[in-house]
């Protein structure tokens, strides 16, 4: 049931996207309305099939004009009621005035009449408008809606990448950077020692060693935000269209074409025939089905090519049934041969578009996601060790000055006193430029996924003061982390969004966390903000929902038991 809800949520979208109908799909249908449901012209012969076929093409200017009105009004159409009332209102004129439009021009070119059965007419033109326009956008416009989507993420998943490599680099330069002002210190620490030991050399080296703590500590570990005119995320990889044609829903094929006959079948064959087209072309779909599913390791353009052969085959088996049951349909009989194939083509295009920018959608989040993790972590492993050699610096062999100052400014420096401070200077020495430091490492924080995401956005962060010793929690604090990380990718994701805003504060015993960003989210249901996309599988306490204009994730976590009361 989940998968059938989730199917006719899609193709309800796009009756309300405003990109309904498209330039592509009006080709489209008028290929199909003067190619293949064309109008019974005269004798059912192939003369008679030409003469329809120029009927259908001078009645088509006028459909084509309601379809080219209706694409202008719902882009400009707000309220989506408004514009699925359009979309519903255009195909209902188009289906209802072909046929008595059709007949009027047979009439007065050839002075033959279509015939009668309007109303088998107008619901057959129904049917093929409805099936065609709708897998057309699935098609185009649900796959346009999702690459920018998609492209979003991988641009800002490509800012995220550039910065580890700056990262890198710059924890390359900060290394040569604290080698270097070692080796100035050591020799300095030589010339010092080298030579009588009094106060104002003492405190003249010190100085020194301040100077080098103050530089190591503006070494820059943090990459520079970029513009996203400073990336590039590469080429799409395009995929032919026969490698793109694989399997689909079953039955949709046999009975989208079936509904579009039907009511002719009933109309010249009564309903024992019918039913038989619906049977035989359902058997006929199940086998291709099985078919094509069989060619899935096959390499695209052969499965494609197996494709376009297998329901070319089907095509010929549904001709073949057209004259069996209706000898009399002459010429018609031919158009399965086309349209069945045709059908076969649009609908696999469409699921395959949906699929695939589903999976890279899917794949760009979950990569902006780590990647914003990776990058906090490699800033916070690029700062340690260059803190920690600040802290020695500025600490302990500071400290180390100053006791031999105070000393040599009271009594001469004896030959123990000096050994003593190379000796314990060499060991600073040796911590500073390995880097040696506590083998624990504190776990990323909110503030430095922060500093990762500032390079594709400016983040604000407010937390509340009651609200910080909670964080210092790890589990409440990874949970924290990681609802603002997955905050921060929905304000890319659903708008481009430049900046966001995260709140975190305490209400009793919870803790509210919420990250805001403008943007518009796409409804799936009635208007409200109750029902919207959203991305991840989120706690039964965070909700995604529009406010204004803005985009809003809210989590609540409960404050550690110990800090609670």
């Amino acid at each position: 049931m989940g998968r059938v809800r989730r199917v006719w949520r899609t193709l309800g979208a796009t009756f309300v996207s405003g990109e309904y109908f498209s330039r592509w799909s009006l080709i489209l249908a008028l290929a199909v309305g003067v190619l293949l449901s064309v109008p019974s012209v005269g004798d059912p012969s192939f003369l008679g099939y030409l003469r329809g076929v120029a009927v259908a093409a001078l009645g088509s200017p006028p459909l084509i004009a309601i379809g080219f009105a209706a694409t202008w009004a719902e882009r400009r159409l707000e309220r989506p009621a408004a514009r699925a009332w359009t979309i519903i209102g255009a195909i209902v004129l188009i289906s209802g005035i072909r046929p008595f439009l059709n007949d009027g021009i047979s009439t007065l070119v050839f002075g033959t009449s279509t015939g009668g059965n309007w109303p088998n007419r107008i619901t057959t033109n129904l049917v093929t408008c409805v099936a065609l326009f709708t897998a057309c956008a699935v098609a185009i416009t649900y796959q346009r809606r999702l690459r920018a989507t998609t492209t979003r993420l991988q641009l800002a998943g490509a800012q995220m990448r550039a910065a580890i490599a700056e990262v890198n680099r710059l924890r390359t330069d900060g290394d040569a950077e604290r080698d270097r002002l070692v080796a100035e210190l050591r020799a300095s620490r030589d010339d010092l020692l080298g030579r009588p030991v009094t106060y104002d050399a003492v405190r003249e080296y010190s100085d020194r060693v301040r100077a080098a703590s103050h530089a190591l500590d503006a070494v820059r570990t943090a990459p520079t935000p970029r513009s996203p005119a400073d990336v590039s995320v590469g080429e799409a990889q395009r995929v032919p269209l026969v490698g793109r044609l694989g399997r689909t829903p079953l039955l949709t094929v046999g009975l989208t074409y079936v509904g579009a006959t039907l009511p002719f079948g009933l109309a010249h064959g009564g309903p024992s025939v019918a039913l038989t087209a619906i049977l035989v072309c359902a058997a006929l779909d199940l086998v291709a089905s099985a078919i094509i599913r069989s060619t899935r390791r096959l390499r695209p353009r052969l499965r494609g090519a197996v494709f376009v052969a297998t329901w070319l085959a089907v095509g010929v088996g549904v001709m073949a049934l057209s004259f069996a049951l209706i000898p009399s349909v002459g010429s018609l009989g031919l158009v399965p041969l086309v349209a069945v194939p045709l059908v076969a083509v649009i609908i696999s295009v469409s699921v395959d578009a949906y699929r695939r920018a589903r999976a890279e959608e899917e794949r760009a989040t979950t990569v902006l996601l780590d990647s914003a993790r990776t990058l906090a972590a490699e800033v916070d492993a690029a700062q340690l060790p260059l803190r920690r050699a600040t802290d020695l610096l500025h600490g302990r062999l500071q400290g180390r000055c100053v006791i031999l100052a105070a000393h040599v400014d009271e009594n001469p420096a004896d030959e123990q006193m000096l050994a003593t401070f190379r000796a314990q200077t060499d060991e600073i020495f040796d911590q500073v430029s390995t880097a040696d430091a506590p083998a624990a490492v504190d776990a990323e924080d909110i503030h430095d996924l922060v500093r990762a995401w500032s390079v594709v956005m400016d983040v604000s962060l407010a937390i509340h003061d009651d609200a910080r010793a909670s964080l210092d929690d790890a589990i409440v604090g990874e949970a924290i982390t990681s609802l603002v990380n997955e905050g921060l990718v929905n304000a890319v994701k659903h708008s481009g969004a430049r900046w966001a805003e995260v709140a975190i504060e305490r209400v009793d015993d919870q803790l509210s966390v919420r990250v805001g960003s403008p943007g518009i989210l796409r409804l799936t249901s009635a208007p409200g903000g109750e029902h919207v996309t959203g991305i991840g599988t989120r706690g039964a306490r965070t909700t995604l929902r529009q406010r204004g204009d803005r985009v809003v994730l809210e989590g609540e976590f409960a404050v550690p038991v110990e800090q609670a009361g």
